[in-house]
């Protein structure tokens, strides 16, 4: 009997188990933060330096969105206002300006979509972005065709008047 009146009190409580697990969720979620920002940094800074350079040589009041655009050369393009409030596309190549288009000029994404949409029910649209096709602004639409097995394409739209330049099928398996 004497041993069990003199045991002593757990090192481990209740308390001091949800204490430890609090702090160890806690440490976990800092450092899943921490790496995540330092993950993902370089993008970040692409695109600071995107609407940095839409501000400057673009004459961008504001930019609402940029897109980096990689087909036959890596571009950026960034969608925003202009001085006279008029909503426009800047396409930039390291800084450099190559295009300056008025969305009023432009077709729109909503056009395209249900033009494309009417031309290929079939077809779901992964994305729809503005790019830079031979050397000219186009709509770059990817999509999945599914018939017994998925198809991705690619499809290139002019960026003034919404038709086909040419289309692109990914192949179905790559290698040997």
């Amino acid at each position: 009997m004497r041993a069990i009146e003199k045991k002593r009190p757990p090192l481990m409580t209740r308390r001091r188990w949800i204490v430890l697990s609090s702090a160890l969720v806690l440490a976990g979620l800092i450092g899943f933060g921490y790496y995540f920002s330092l993950v993902q940094e370089p993008k970040w800074s692409e695109e600071r330096q995107a609407r940095q350079a839409a501000a400057e040589v673009g004459g961008l009041i504001s930019v609402e969105e940029t897109y980096k655009h990689v087909w036959e050369e890596t571009i950026w393009v960034a969608e925003g206002t202009d001085a006279e409030g008029g909503k426009m596309y800047v396409f930039m190549r390291d800084g450099e300006l190559l295009h300056s288009v008025r969305a009023a000029e432009s077709v729109t994404v909503e056009a395209l979509r249900d033009r494309f949409e009417r031309n290929k029910p079939e077809a779901d649209i992964v994305r729809i972005s503005p790019g830079l096709f031979r050397g000219e602004p186009a709509w770059e639409v990817y999509y999945r065709i599914t018939d017994g097995r998925a198809q991705y394409r690619y499809d290139f739209y002019r960026f003034h008047d919404g038709t086909l330049i040419d289309s692109y099928r990914l192949p179905g398996k790559t290698g040997p």
